[in-house]
């Protein structure tokens, strides 16, 4: 079993990337969701559109507080699962020095690990270097590859000047400035192929120890209800703009009015979709520095059912 850590911080777009990478190498590949919180949209996601199993760790973070249930799982679906390829998403404020070294306690002659990949959104670079460092700059200083996501309409001076701080934080690794999709199939098929360096025994934790803790807050609704889809965008415009806090992620599936909508905020942009394939159930989660959760509560409390913070 062959294992691809696919790191990146909160709504880098990990899961429309790993998405592609079945889609263009069409492996045996079994998929690990670690969601922050309760929701498990982005597997939901991904079995909309491939074949694959998918296993989810939920309500804890595979870097830290579930590190043991990590390790044990790796075991166990070596043995039971016994796929070629496991691809492991973890949180998006998970610490990719931990991961990769509970995954290298338990590397033998059936399981290693392949070079790991670290998703940058471009727009979010220096605000979240500069907000995050100790979770921002241990993902990127310990990847093996750098793909932009989400710079498709970036001048090539913006994409070459954050290619040349990651290249200084990080000079080891393959930095990939064109959009990951425009890559060809021996790339992909790489990913799933090229080894580790052997000689990468420890991974590099200097952002934890100079002692720059990231706080991140997290609020989640398992029951909320707008009165119509005006509404919603009208949440998504305030979350985007700070109005309910300094919020990195929201995403979620709800109800408004007579239709179930899902959405996804991220990089100051946000998305509406329908939630056809998804659980019709309330799952809301929003992710940041700070989360004004009593205003949440009373912009989510539309419907008679209320909201209710987990």
């Amino acid at each position: 079993m062959k294992i691809l850590v696919i790191s990146g911080f909160l709504g880098a777009g990990k899961t429309t990337f790993i998405k592609e990478l079945i889609r263009r190498t069409g492996k045996n590949v079994v998929v690990m969701e670690n969601e922050y919180g309760e929701v498990n949209l982005d597997s939901q996601e991904i079995s909309q559109t491939s074949d694959v199993d998918i296993l989810e760790f939920a309500e804890g973070c595979i870097c830290c507080s579930m590190k043991d249930s990590f390790a044990s799982s790796l075991l166990t679906i070596s043995s039971s699962l016994d796929p070629e390829y496991l691809v492991v998403e973890p949180t998006g404020i998970g610490k990719l020095s931990s991961i990769l070294a509970t995954a290298q306690k338990y590397e033998y002659e059936r399981i290693s690990l392949l070079r790991p990949v670290t998703i940058v959104t471009l727009q979010s670079f220096y605000r979240y270097r500069r907000e995050h460092p100790d979770i921002y700059l241990d993902q990127i200083e310990n990847s093996s590859r750098i793909v932009f996501s989400k710079g498709e309409n970036e001048s090539p001076d913006v994409l070459e000047k954050i290619a040349a701080e990651i290249r200084r934080l990080n000079p080891r690794a393959e930095i990939v400035c064109r959009h990951y999709t425009q890559q060809d199939d021996a790339w992909w098929n790489g990913l799933l192929e090229e080894e580790r360096a052997a000689e990468c025994s420890t991974w590099n934790t200097a952002a934890e120890s100079a002692g720059r803790a990231s706080k991140i807050h997290e609020c989640t609704f398992a029951k909320a209800r707008l009165r119509n889809p005006a509404e919603l965008i009208v949440l998504l415009e305030d979350v985007i703009r700070g109005e309910l806090g300094d919020i990195s992620r929201a995403k979620g599936v709800l109800q408004c009015g007579g239709e179930w909508l899902r959405f996804d905020a991220a990089d100051s942009r946000y998305g509406v979709t329908g939630a056809e394939g998804y659980a019709q159930e309330t799952q809301c989660v929003f992710i940041g520095r700070t989360v004004k959760r009593r205003a949440l509560f009373d912009r989510l409390n539309a419907g008679t059912d209320g909201a209710v913070e987990t």
